[in-house]
């Protein structure tokens, strides 16, 4: 069975945590589909996800839940798969990179790569550069805002029922 494979930016995690709250266990719970989160992201939402328990620093429960989720990009793409985007020039000196006017970073920018390389990804984000970005390189089937997300994810969980 292929799995739906949906890669989440942070705004996409934070606003699901925000307003659907139980989405992400439900996806876990679901038979094929799942989501992944980057190393990068990861390590972005963890500074926010700690709370303190008798003066003991701990990661949230909600954070803890997304472990099973993480992968590291860095391992998937290699420095040559990123400079083939024909699409996008990279200033080294800013380790930054160029997609049209859309200015990314080096971080925004492997999310889009991993999803070009693996056809199982689909790319989830509220930021319209990297949006905009990834309709130019992957297309409209892989890249989702939150919305469409939401209505794509809700029917997928209906055929479950």
């Amino acid at each position: 069975m292929l799995v739906k494979e949906y890669l989440l930016d942070s705004n996409i995690v934070i606003r699901l945590w925000e307003s659907n709250p139980d989405l992400l266990d439900k996806i876990d719970a679901a038979k094929g589909i799942d989501y992944k989160i980057s190393k990068n992201i990861a390590g972005e939402l963890s500074v926010k996800e700690y709370k303190s328990i008798n003066g003991v620093p701990v990661l949230t429960e909600k954070f803890l839940k997304l472990l099973n989720h993480i992968i590291e990009i860095d391992n998937n793409i290699s420095e040559q798969e990123l400079e083939s985007l024909d699409v996008a020039k990279r200033d080294p000196r800013k380790n930054i990179y160029y997609i049209n006017e859309n200015k990314l970073s080096a971080n925004d920018f492997k999310l889009i790569a991993l999803c070009k390389k693996f056809d199982n990804y689909i790319l989830v984000t509220e930021d319209k550069k990297i949006y905009n970005s990834a309709l130019l390189i992957l297309g409209q089937s892989r890249v989702l805002n939150l919305k469409d997300f939401l209505l794509e994810i809700n029917n997928e969980l209906g055929k479950d029922e």
